[in-house]
C-alpha cells in the first residue's frame, strides 16, 4: 500500500479528541457491511468485491472511522452517513439520447396508446428523463409526464437542476440544443418551462413506498440491474410490474439480464428489443 495513503490512515484516526485507535479494515468484517448493503438497496459488489472494499476503506478512513465493525455501527444511526455511503458507490456517468433506438419504440407506442406517465428507475441526473421528453416533444406527443428515482441523492438534486456540461449535451443536434437549453456560464440548464413535465424522486426500488408511485404505462429501466443478482433482479422486476399498467412496456439496458422477466412477454423489432406486461 503506498505511504502517503497509510499516513492518511494515521492522521484520520489520531487528530480527534478521542483515545488513539488502531486500524483494522478486516475484509470479513467488510463483506457483513456488503451484505446489508445488499440486502436494504440490492446494490451486490460480488464481482468488484476487492476494488468496493477500497472504497469504503477511503470513505472510512475520510470520516475519521477506522475499522469495518464502526462503520457499520456508525451507518445503524446515521441515515446521512448511510446516504453518503450510497452516493458514493451509486454514481455513474450518462449522457442525452442514451440507446437512441429505444426513444424510437416509444414514440410509436406513445403514438397507438394513450400513455400519460413515464418511470426511469434509475434517472441518475435526468439526462434520461429529459431526452425522452425532448424526444416526445420533437415527435409531437404531449401530455405526458415524466417521473425519475434513483437511490443516488446527489444524483436527484443534479436532475432537479437540470444543468448540464457540453459533453452531456453532445449527441444532441445543436438545433436541439439551443431550443431546450439556456447556457449559464460553462453549462447548459434546461428550459424551466419544459421541466414542469418531470419530476424526481429519492427513491429505493425495494422499499414499499415504491409499490406506491402511481401507475405507469411505460417504465425506462437501464444500467441498473447490472449492479443486482439475479435474486435481486428479479425481485426488482416484479415491483416494477406492480406498477405497470396491463400492456405497458419496459425497456431493460442490453446487458442488465440473460432470462425473460415472469409477467412478461419479449418483444424484438429493428430499432432494439423490449419487454410487454401480460
Amino acid at each position: 500500500m503506498f505511504s502517503w495513503f497509510k499516513k492518511k490512515k494515521k492522521d484520520a484516526c489520531t487528530t480527534s479528541n478521542t483515545p488513539q485507535k488502531s486500524f483494522n479494515f478486516n475484509d470479513n468484517d467488510a463483506k457483513v457491511l456488503l451484505q446489508e448493503i445488499k440486502q436494504e438497496f440490492g446494490l451486490d459488489y460480488e464481482k468488484q468485491e476487492y476494488i468496493t472494499l477500497r472504497k469504503i476503506e477511503r470513505f472510512a478512513i475520510k470520516n475519521e472511522i477506522c475499522d469495518f465493525i464502526e462503520l457499520k455501527t456508525t451507518l445503524q444511526n446515521s441515515t446521512e452517513l448511510k446516504e453518503m455511503l450510497i452516493n458514493m458507490l451509486t454514481v455513474g456517468e450518462t449522457y442525452f439520447y442514451r440507446e437512441l433506438g429505444h426513444l424510437k419504440i416509444l414514440a410509436e407506442y406513445v403514438k397507438e396508446k394513450k400513455v400519460q406517465n413515464i418511470l426511469c428507475a434509475p434517472s441518475s441526473s435526468g439526462e434520461e428523463v429529459y431526452s425522452i421528453l425532448i424526444y416526445l416533444k420533437e415527435a409531437k406527443r404531449s401530455g405526458i409526464h415524466l417521473t425519475g428515482i434513483d437511490l443516488n441523492s446527489n444524483a436527484i438534486t443534479a436532475a432537479q437542476k437540470g444543468c448540464y456540461r457540453e459533453r452531456s449535451l453532445s449527441p444532441l443536434p445543436l438545433e436541439l440544443q439551443s431550443k431546450y437549453f439556456t447556457k449559464n456560464e460553462e453549462k447548459y440548464c434546461v428550459d424551466a418551462a419544459f421541466k414542469r413535465d418531470a419530476h424526481f424522486l429519492h427513491q429505493n426500488i425495494f422499499d414499499n413506498s415504491f409499490l406506491n408511485l402511481g401507475n405507469f404505462e411505460v417504465v425506462f429501466c437501464r444500467n441498473m440491474l447490472i449492479y443486482f443478482n439475479d435474486t435481486q433482479k428479479k425481485k426488482a422486476l416484479a415491483n416494477i410490474r406492480t406498477i405497470m399498467s396491463h400492456g405497458g412496456i419496459l425497456f431493460i439496458g442490453h446487458a442488465d439480464i440473460s432470462f425473460t422477466p415472469d409477467g412478461f412477454k419479449k418483444e424484438l423489432c429493428a430499432d432494439g428489443s423490449y419487454y410487454i406486461k401480460v
